[in-house]
């Protein structure tokens, strides 16, 4: 089933080729101190035109030194990492968004490739931590199974063979959330995987760069696998019902 690009997507596209596009770096936090002292200092500012912090209501010193180092700090709307990365961005104009854990899982040697990428007119740029050489340091056995799973049931919805469906390290188009279907689709904490899903979807032109993925700077994740992992398959499910029986459920 052929799916027709929405046409705030098609005038969107039209505008980019014209001019060169916008592209926000966003890092989501939530007592993220150490992992911002470890990697804002290494990014380079000149590759994006902005850098915003969304925090989670930080007790740790996290939006104090995000504004000594000049970064824009965003309040979370709504709880949830998603909704926190969802809500802020669909009230930005820039053209590309970049998601960057700064919590040691995210390189910033990657950034420059990445934003290569999308300035190439890629609508979505995964960096894969299980293409070619790359390897997650981070990684346990469960998660790594279970991307391994996601990635192979997304990838009859995408055009290209998805090896990282999980990883927040990547870089969209921010009109992808403006589409309507985005918001009845996310529910709970699929937003990275929704948006592969919303690329293949749509038909939009989207690639993986292979990053390694070093370990995590102070601490646990603070994900839950199994109820991630849950909402995730049911997400799965209703994108499939969507593509191959056009069942909006």
């Amino acid at each position: 089933m052929s799916v027709e690009v929405s046409e705030p997507q098609a005038k969107l596209a039209q505008e980019i080729k014209g001019k060169r596009p916008s592209i926000v770096l966003l890092l989501p936090t939530y007592n993220e101190v150490q992992g911002l002292e470890a990697t804002v200092p290494f990014i380079d500012r000149t590759l994006i035109d902005d850098i915003i912090v969304i925090d989670g209501r930080s007790n740790d010193g996290t939006v104090e030194y995000a504004f000594e180092a000049g970064l824009t700090v965003a309040s979370q709307l709504r709880p949830g990492l998603a909704f926190g990365i969802f809500d802020i961005a669909r009230s930005l104009t820039h053209d590309y968004i970049i998601e960057f854990s700064p919590d040691g899982n995210c390189r910033v040697e990657q950034l420059p490739e990445l934003v290569a990428k999308l300035r190439e007119g890629y609508d979505m740029v995964v960096v894969s931590r299980y293409l070619d050489n790359a390897v997650s340091e981070d990684d346990t056995v469960v998660s790594g199974c279970g991307n391994w799973m996601f990635s192979r049931l997304m990838r009859p919805l995408a055009k290209f063979p998805v090896t990282d469906t999980l990883n927040i390290y990547r870089g969209y188009r921010r009109d992808i959330f403006l589409d309507p279907d985005f918001e009845f689709y996310l529910k709970g904490p699929v937003l990275e995987p929704l948006v592969t899903g919303m690329c293949g979807l749509r038909g939009l032109r989207a690639i993986e760069i292979p990053g390694d993925e070093p370990l995590r700077i102070g601490g646990e994740t603070k994900r839950s696998i199994v109820y991630n992992g849950s909402l995730c398959l049911l997400m799965v499910v209703r994108l499939y019902l969507r593509k191959f029986l056009g069942l909006r459920l």
